[in-house]
């Protein structure tokens, strides 16, 4: 026992507070977080988003994670963004159509999924969509309500969402909606205002020509994670 003694005494004072040394946070860590040792937890402030509310609460390596359908300049989306914007509505800048819903993805995962992804959507076609009736949505906790087109035909968006569906599920992350209806938002409020919006769009619609273009060519697929963007050409 004396030698026990004896050898922790000369450990403990090999070891002294004074003489140890931090050893560096390896290089392959530090540039998942800018470098930087310690990242304050963000505060959910929605004077700073136009009083939106996260769906969920932001953790340090969770990933917002969606894949989506970008879509160009039209002047159909003009048309209508410029009718909505005298209603008060909040305009979105780059619109598209949702084939997920926002999930969240950790960080070491992001790479495995999106080769995951881009495997699944191989076997896609390239495909036209055509922007029907427009129509009143609200997000799953009714604190926004968005004015978009109904999107079609949803066999081939069904398809492509399948797909996804199944990488999804291989990450225990939520599918899409059961019986969803595909859309291309243009536009947002605040709270519930589906029943006053839904008033407003048989004269929002009297302001498109009949002649304005609604198709688009889909050629490729977006997924957006965090601040990264992936492409997903289509065959």
């Amino acid at each position: 026992m004396d030698l026990i003694k004896h050898y922790c005494g000369d450990s403990d004072d090999e070891h002294d507070d004074s003489e140890r040394k931090v050893l560096p946070v390896p290089e392959a860590i530090a540039s998942m977080f800018d470098g930087r040792l310690y990242h304050p937890k963000p505060k959910d402030e929605p004077d700073s988003h136009q009083g939106r509310s996260r769906l969920f609460e932001h953790e340090r390596g969770n990933w917002a994670t969606y894949v989506y359908i970008p879509c160009p300049d039209m002047d159909l989306v003009e048309i209508v963004q410029d009718q909505l914007t005298e209603f008060g509505l909040e305009i979105i800048k780059h619109p598209h159509i949702s084939l997920t819903k926002t999930v969240v993805l950790q960080y070491h995962w992001i790479q495995r999924f999106i080769n995951d992804v881009k495997s699944k959507l191989s076997t896609i076609l390239r495909f036209t969509v055509t922007f029907g009736d427009l129509e009143v949505f609200c997000n799953e906790n009714c604190s926004r309500t968005f004015i978009g087109f109904l999107v079609h035909p949803a066999g081939v968006l069904s398809q492509c969402v399948d797909q996804l569906d199944t990488v999804l599920s291989d990450y225990n992350l939520p599918k899409y909606y059961e019986d969803p209806k595909f859309h291309l938002s243009v536009a947002w409020c605040l709270g519930d205002q589906s029943t006053q919006l839904r008033t407003k769009l048989k004269s929002l619609e009297l302001e498109i020509e009949v002649d304005t273009c609604r198709s688009l060519r889909v050629d490729k697929l977006m997924c957006k994670t965090g601040n990264k963007k992936y492409n997903f050409d289509l065959v």
